[in-house]
């Protein structure tokens, strides 16, 4: 007698370890969909298990916790977005999870973009967050103090530092910012400012400095010579006579070319009607200009694009006029070939 009690409590016992080295190694016939599953911070294994349920992407919760906790599996639970597909198995569900296999997407923010073209990009790279939602969010002062720079700016422009991002897709927006505004904080040093100090320029008067340079020229060999251009100016109190500071005056009206009218209307970006800096950053500097305004090069007053993306600098007017005359020159033999 007991020996068959024996038997039976045997071929017991390997029905059930078989059966659940099945349900271990077999997906929910519930779940027929892929699912996306925020894990929040402060979520237990426990609570993550039993949402994982309500989402029919796990049966058997009460199960799949005691065995992570036989094989001491459920420590610290990594914050984000995991994906899980139909028929995804409650061994790679405990994979996923124990290695914090997130979901991340890339985000790029080039240089020399504004708030309203970040908020753009921002708003394709997140589409669940439209561009006017990421617009108020940059637009406002609400993280202004985070900077920790004591600057009177009127919203984040020149702040959103150009770099490649990985986020969590369901990021929020608010998140997202600081993220990006903490990477600013560690590109932009102490002794970058210092020195930005040392040179007569307040925080907010060096970014907008170092936008300008940004804006100007995209050859990285002549970003000291465009910062020593504007440095120059700002010594003698001539007009810096930016561009383009005048088209982020008229961002909203701007049709894609500056034209004269343009450059005398005034607006309190426009370096052509005002003396010294704008109010503001007109753009976010890459780390680059940000070193280039801080070290600027040449005596040179003005200079004039060459038509292939560089520029000719002049040390006074009558060289510019000259180098102005060959650029127009230079426009007009390529309008005929066209």
């Amino acid at each position: 007698m007991l020996k068959k009690l024996f038997l039976l409590s045997f071929f017991l016992f390997v029905g059930f370890v078989g059966y659940i080295f099945y349900w271990f190694k077999s997906p929910n016939p519930l779940n027929l969909e892929t699912v996306d599953y925020h894990l929040q911070e402060g979520s237990t294994f426990m609570r993550v298990a039993y949402d994982l349920e309500k989402l029919n992407v796990l049966r058997y919760p009460k199960i799949f916790i005691d065995y992570a906790k036989i094989m001491h599996l459920t420590g610290n639970l990594k914050i984000g977005t995991y994906r899980f597909n139909k028929d995804v198995s409650p061994e790679e569900i405990l994979n996923k999870l124990v290695k914090g296999d997130i979901v991340t997407i890339k985000v790029t923010i080039p240089e020399g973009l504004n708030i309203y073209q970040i908020s753009e990009k921002l708003a394709q790279d997140f589409p669940k967050t439209k561009k006017e939602n990421w617009l108020e969010i940059i637009n406002s002062k609400e993280f202004i103090p985070f900077l920790g720079l004591k600057i009177n700016a009127v919203n984040l422009e020149g702040f959103i530092f150009p770099e490649t991002y990985v986020f969590d897709p369901n990021l929020s927006p608010r998140s997202v910012i600081k993220s990006i505004l903490s990477e600013f904080k560690k590109n932009v040093t102490s002794e970058m400012l210092q020195k930005a100090k040392e040179l007569g320029l307040t925080p907010l008067e060096y970014i907008t400095l170092s936008s300008i340079v940004e804006k100007e020229t995209a050859v990285s060999s002549e970003r000291e010579r465009v910062a020593g251009v504007y440095w120059n100016r700002l010594k003698i109190k001539m007009k810096l006579q930016a561009d383009p500071t005048v088209i982020y005056g008229i961002w909203n009206k701007y049709k894609g070319t500056i034209t004269k009218r343009d450059l005398l209307t005034p607006t309190p970006y426009n370096t052509y009607t005002n003396y010294g800096l704008p109010p503001g950053p007109i753009a976010s500097p890459g780390i680059a200009s940000l070193k280039a305004t801080l070290n600027p090069i040449s005596k040179d007053l003005y200079f004039v694009a060459k038509g292939d993306g560089t520029h000719i600098f002049s040390q006074n007017l009558k060289d510019h006029n000259i180098a102005v005359r060959k650029y127009v020159i230079f426009l007009k033999a390529n309008r005929q070939k066209e």
